[in-house]
């Protein structure tokens, strides 16, 4: 374990990185703090980190129960943005995430160079959320358009963007091109981009935790020795498809009744997210459909950071079931690295970045969005088939070290070194007039002329016969 280093103040930063969290960190926290506090404990190897947390994260004010860190800890709050603006002005490389900026808008105006985390891309979930909190379209309206000011803002301003994965790539550069984030300088400086943005997956600790006592075999009435345990490993949000997995688990206790369902959480670690409905409307289709504390069990509270993992080493199979929609393509469900990283088979459904691993490398079985039938079969082939599950057990142990979080933040450490040998500097910044807009009405003729014009001179600089073969084929146009 590296000893806790307090950053100095030399050339009068205390640090060269400043992460700040938009969500709990600690002893208990879900995707955006863990993301945060183990991209910390990564780069702080090398570089002085401090990192910044919202003021209400539960657990300890020194947070020593996770003790494997070379990093600092600073809390914040949104009501009162100075002391984290002050460190933010000593920082010379500042990564925030989620709704940091709107939070703090003065992080914006500040000489550290910014990198943006944007691998929860917030306005596509939140499509979801809206749907079921928010009774007007009008309403759900106005929220989407603040969710896309706080985005391209994001893009506007950062200097450097993460993401999770190959298509969420493709989603920001079109959202960064629109914006002339990509443009002609650019281009001439780094062709590939790679100095715009990095892939950067979430990734998986390479160290197994102290194993402790148990957490569900014989400790939650009704899950027993001999039971095969599915483990949904996390939250049932609004994008998810518990119900078919519900009434699928129902058909398949009638043939199977070793099969039992765990969900690990129905509250957020987060004391200021309102409940999920979904959450709810599991419980209440499980109680109607008699599996509740026979064969389906929900854990209320969020588990604790340092015993999570012995909740997975208990379990057989890790089950994540969503539905199709505009969301999944650019998702990446963290619960399916914990799958990984304690071995278990995954049954999930088809259609984003880990379904297409599951089939590729023989991980676990996926399925169709919706198909309760196919999703019943798929519960009693799993639970028949413990060989099977050994073997996909050994090829997860093969795929596993991918995703170690020193190899996945290893663009980002690059690009950091080369921040601070100053061999990549902050991004000039488009200016209102240079962002691409709508003509007002009257000038597209005047402009569309202008196109033209400046073709017809373009042809003429070209060799006689070529010029004339190609004006023979544009004429149509003229």
């Amino acid at each position: 374990m590296n000893e806790i280093r307090t950053p100095s103040e030399k050339d009068g930063f205390i640090c060269d990185l400043l992460i700040i969290s938009d969500d709990v960190a600690g002893e208990k926290m879900a995707s955006p703090g863990i993301r945060a506090w183990e991209i910390s404990r990564s780069l702080s190897r090398e570089f002085r980190v401090i990192l910044a947390i919202p003021e209400y994260s539960p657990g300890a004010k020194d947070l020593g129960g996770l003790g494997d860190r070379s990093f600092e800890i600073v809390r914040y709050s949104v009501q009162d943005p100075g002391p984290i603006l002050e460190i933010g002005a000593r920082s010379r490389i500042i990564l925030t995430q989620g709704y940091v900026l709107s939070k703090f808008p003065g992080i914006k105006d500040l000489p550290a160079y910014l990198i943006v985390d944007l691998y929860v891309p917030f306005p596509l979930e939140n499509l979801f959320v809206h749907k079921w909190k928010v009774p007007g379209l009008k309403d759900r309206e106005f929220i989407h358009q603040n969710d896309l000011r706080v985005y391209n803002e994001q893009l506007l301003r950062g200097d450097h963007f993460l993401c999770a994965s190959g298509n969420q790539k493709s989603l920001f550069l079109g959202s960064l091109l629109s914006l002339n984030r990509i443009n002609p300088e650019i281009l001439d400086t780094t062709p590939s981009l790679e100095d715009l943005i990095s892939v950067v997956p979430f990734g998986i600790r390479e160290e197994d935790e102290a194993p402790g006592p148990p957490a569900l075999r014989g400790v939650v009435p009704g899950i027993g020795a001999g039971d095969i345990v599915l483990i949904w490993g996390g939250v049932i949000t609004n994008w998810y498809d518990p119900e078919t997995l519900l009434r699928a688990l129902d058909a398949a206790v009638r043939k199977e009744p070793r099969l039992k369902l765990f969900f690990l959480a129905k509250r957020h670690p987060n004391p200021l997210l309102p409940e999920f409905d979904l959450a709810n409307e599991a419980v209440r289709l499980s109680d109607e459909l008699g599996l509740t504390g026979r064969h389906v069990f929900f854990n209320e509270e969020w588990v604790d950071y340092r015993r999570i993992g012995q909740y997975f080493r208990e379990a057989d199979i890790g089950v994540s079931i969503h539905r199709t929609h505009f969301e999944t393509m650019f998702s990446f469900r963290i619960r399916l690295l914990e799958y990984l990283k304690y071995g278990l088979p995954i049954l999930c459904t088809r259609g984003d970045y880990f379904a297409a691993l599951v089939d590729r490398e023989g991980l676990g079985v996926t399925v169709e969005s919706g198909d309760r039938e196919e999703l019943t079969q798929a519960l009693l082939d799993l639970a028949a088939g413990a060989e099977e599950r050994k073997i996909m057990k050994s090829r997860l142990a093969g795929v596993k070290p991918r995703f170690y979080w020193n190899t996945v933040v290893e663009p980002l450490r690059i690009h950091c070194r080369k921040v601070l040998a100053g061999e990549v500097r902050k991004k000039r910044l488009p200016e209102a007039g240079e962002l691409a807009r709508i003509f007002p009405a009257g000038r597209e003729k005047a402009v569309a002329g202008a196109g033209r014009r400046l073709l017809w001179k373009l042809l003429h600089r070209l060799p006689f016969g070529l010029m004339t073969r190609i004006k023979r084929l544009l004429s149509p146009f003229r």
